[in-house]
């Protein structure tokens, strides 16, 4: 386990994707009020890692549009090229605890428990699950420590990746969030048509 962990610590630094392009379809719900939009997405992450969007399609309630689907994209643009140290899933901000062996999609991994140090926003409690040959993550799951809005109670979330050429590439997000108004709400996105853009260079 030490020694994957280990390896993972080098990897991150170098898991960086910019240069790329990939389709992202939004799906958000609100149990509750029985109401569900969707949105499609070209999203872009230039070389100095900026994300950007461009809509092709959407669909349903414009509540959930504008409040869940909307708010998410924005606030991954406006993060989007800046230093994330203070929320990176280093020794820094967490505790490793090894919890086991497992295999994920044909490949051996290694799952580990994280604590965060510190009650920061954008840190979770929760797992990791990595790569045994790379290091890489391919699934990181749990609940942000502290809520983002004081509109939300409570967010839970689960991320999955794919490696492709030595890098995580993202696959799906699902996220579940405990409103103050509308009791709980989801989103799921799935990310496709993952391409590099041309001459790309591997970091």
């Amino acid at each position: 386990g030490e020694m994957v962990l280990k390896r993972y610590l080098v990897a991150s630094k170098k898991n960086i994707l910019r240069g790329v392009n990939m389709m992202a379809h939004f799906a958000g719900r609100l149990p509750k009020l029985e109401k569900s939009a969707t949105l499609d997405a070209k999203r872009h992450v230039n070389k100095e890692g900026s994300v950007e969007y461009d809509t092709t399609d959407r669909q349903g309630d414009v509540t959930i549009q504008k409040y869940l689907i909307a708010t998410f994209i924005n606030g991954e643009m406006e993060n989007s090229g800046k230093d994330n140290s203070k929320v990176a899933v280093t020794p820094e901000n967490y505790k490793f605890k090894y919890k086991g062996r497992r295999e994920k999609d044909g490949r051996s991994v290694f799952v580990y428990e994280i604590n965060p140090r510190k009650k920061r926003e954008g840190l979770f409690k929760g797992e990791i699950w990595l790569d045994s040959d790379t290091g890489l993550t391919v699934r990181e799951a749990g609940r942000f420590v502290k809520s983002p809005s004081v509109f939300l109670k409570k967010v839970y979330f689960a991320r999955e990746y794919t490696i492709r050429e030595g890098f995580a590439v993202p696959i799906l997000i699902q996220t579940s969030i405990e409103t103050r108004f509308w009791g709980m709400a989801e989103l799921d996105i799935q990310y496709s048509a993952f391409t590099w853009e041309e001459q790309h260079a591997q970091v």
